[in-house]
């Protein structure tokens, strides 16, 4: 964990680039102690279908989901949540900057431990134990 998922409207990709966010945003991520490495997971889905406001045409949207596994403490998931937002908020600066219509938003969800199943040799891969 954590699996960092960018909702984005589609119109909003013809003027940001979104792989160049997700490589800031999992850079980011790769910097904070409490996720590992080897579990982070960012992706992007577009929605091609959506309303935003009051849906008039050329409002846009970026919303990220981090989802987490259970037992960080809230200062922790604080920090995840603060630093990953300021990743979202200055990659998205110029575009505020110049008025265009731009709704963000980043939740974090915790995963429970009893219902989630995995198998994963990356985190040996990265340690060269593989």
């Amino acid at each position: 964990m954590p699996h960092i998922i960018v909702e984005h409207s589609k119109g909003i990709a013809k003027t940001l680039y979104i792989q160049r966010l997700l490589g800031n945003l999992h850079e980011a991520a790769m910097k904070m102690p409490a996720l590992p490495t080897g579990g982070i997971r960012t992706r992007a889905q577009s929605f091609e279908r959506y309303r935003v406001g009051d849906g008039a045409l050329g409002r846009e949207f970026i919303y990220i989901i981090i989802r987490i596994g259970q037992g960080r403490t809230d200062e922790i998931k604080r920090e995840i949540g603060d630093t990953l937002f300021e990743v979202l908020t200055a990659f998205t600066k110029a575009h505020f900057d110049a008025g265009n219509p731009l709704s963000l938003g980043l939740e974090i969800q915790e995963i429970e431990k009893d219902w989630t199943w995995k198998k994963n040799n990356i985190h040996d891969i990265i340690k060269g134990k593989n």
